[in-house]
């Protein structure tokens, strides 16, 4: 049996992400894959960083880590712009060259069965994700009915949820942007043919993130705490 580790969007919660590296370590985990914005939004872009560039950890980019390099990527607005700089300058030499190396995909074959691990669904001609509204309506359907694969994990939405078409498509919501003290990640188990997808709610140090949070004053951050904190 292979286990598969895999979170998404902790967005700078470095509390929320130490609870579930330590829950992951204490189970026999094969492998574990972010699925990107590790930084954005939250206090501790710099630290959160880090955990993943100090352990064994697989990552792909989200689009917080591509506003890096590039912030015509999206249609951002002055403040989001200024966050970004904030995070930029937050950032060491050597973070910043881990984050631009980063791959966009991974993509692995697991008995017979292709994994296809990305932050989102991208456009056709791989310039950018999919519009989030796209999960709205029917559209969504007639998108992934011509991506070939088996299993597909990504983030960028904030929310938990599967679509079975032509393929299994999980996406394993925000583990960083929560409102109460609670996070998840997800878990994938592989043998032979079967392949089973749970998620693991853990609790994490809210008390202390929101300390962090509340004495911290960095570009459009009033917006960030109400909208993706709760606070």
């Amino acid at each position: 049996m292979k286990k598969i580790a895999i979170f998404s969007d902790i967005h700078g919660n470095l509390q929320a992400l130490e609870a579930i590296l330590k829950d992951i370590e204490s189970k026999n985990i094969d492998e574990i894959i972010c699925l990107g914005d590790v930084i954005g939004f939250g206090p501790n872009p710099k630290e959160c960083i880090d955990k993943i560039m100090n352990s064994r950890i697989k990552m792909v980019k989200g689009n917080h880590e591509i506003y890096q390099f590039n912030t015509n990527f999206n249609t951002l607005s002055d403040d989001e712009l200024k966050h970004v700089d904030w995070i930029n300058k937050s950032l060491s030499k050597d973070e910043l060259q881990f984050i631009d190396n980063l791959p966009m995909t991974i993509q692995e074959l697991i008995n017979g069965k292709l994994f296809i691990f990305s932050h989102f669904f991208f456009n056709e001609d791989r310039t950018y994700f999919q519009p989030l509204d796209i999960l709205k309506d029917e559209r969504v359907y007639d998108f992934i009915k011509n991506l070939e694969t088996d299993y597909m994990f990504i983030g960028h939405s904030h929310d938990n949820f599967q679509i079975n078409n032509q393929g299994l498509y999980t996406c394993v919501g925000s583990s960083g942007c929560r409102k109460n003290n609670k996070t998840f990640y997800t878990i994938v188990e592989i043998e032979g043919h079967n392949t089973k997808i749970s998620k693991v709610e853990l609790e994490y140090d809210r008390k202390e993130f929101e300390r962090t949070i509340k004495k911290s004053d960095y570009p459009d951050i009033k917006r960030v705490k109400e909208i993706f904190f709760g606070l």
